[in-house]
């Protein structure tokens, strides 16, 4: 028998996976950024090797700022994130792993550097989620071994400006918990550089922020149940 769970939430949907784990409660953040307005196209974008050469490059730039481990490529995330883009719904995929989503930079390197970049907003005093840090932290989560991007010229379609770039992250990142302590232990004050420092020089990462999509999750005997809510 299991007791109540309550989350202060507009709307919830759960999923239930079994699971041996001890009790642990925590919130995963999955955040996307979209550009101001659409750009041309950029090799980056329609070379799949390049594409992902630059993606892993430029998250990988980030991380070794933040002493974090550099992210393998995950196929099946890559697959995933592609097959989501090709719909050019610029909202979250509600799978389960971390996601970060943008659209309508210049090239793939633009779209890491818009994530990155929000570290200048960072409050490294008082550590935690912000919805103007969210793809930041995911980006540098020591945690987070993996990753898969896909892309998709949308130019429009259903709003989305120029290419959609998705990213899944695994194990995901953004987890909250007790006095933030997985934000402390996971988010990496920068050890080298500058937090201006961008992957290209003259790469404009200027981005309007979208919602977020917070992940509820607490383990409770052999059930795990998540709770997904849609933030504007």
């Amino acid at each position: 028998m299991f007791s109540s769970i309550s989350i202060p939430t507009p709307s919830l949907a759960l999923l239930l996976l079994a699971t041996t784990a001890q009790l642990v409660t925590a919130v995963s953040t999955i955040t996307l950024t979209q550009s101001a307005a659409p750009t041309a196209t950029s090799t980056s974008f329609t070379s799949d090797d390049t594409f992902e050469k630059d993606m892993l490059d430029a998250q990988n730039f980030y991380r070794g700022e933040h002493n974090a481990s550099a992210l393998s490529w995950n196929k099946s995330s890559a697959s995933v994130a592609g097959k989501w883009s090709s719909a050019c719904n610029f909202v979250h995929s509600g799978g389960p792993t971390g996601e970060n989503l943008a659209a309508g930079y210049a090239n793939a390197s633009a779209s890491v550097d818009a994530w990155g970049l929000e570290r200048e907003k960072y409050s490294w005093k008082s550590p935690g989620f912000s919805e103007a840090t969210g793809h930041f932290t995911q980006l540098v989560w020591r945690n987070t071994t993996s990753v898969g991007c896909g892309r998709t010229s949308c130019a429009g379609k259903n709003g989305t400006p120029g290419w959609y770039v998705v990213c899944e992250y695994y194990p995901p990142g953004n987890v909250e918990g007790s006095a933030n302590q997985f934000f402390k232990d996971n988010v990496k004050v920068q050890s080298k550089g500058k937090k201006t420092d961008t992957v290209e020089s003259g790469v404009s990462s200027e981005g309007v922020g979208g919602g977020e999509r917070r992940w509820g999750v607490r383990i409770l005997g052999a059930v795990v149940v998540v709770g997904a809510v849609a933030i504007w």
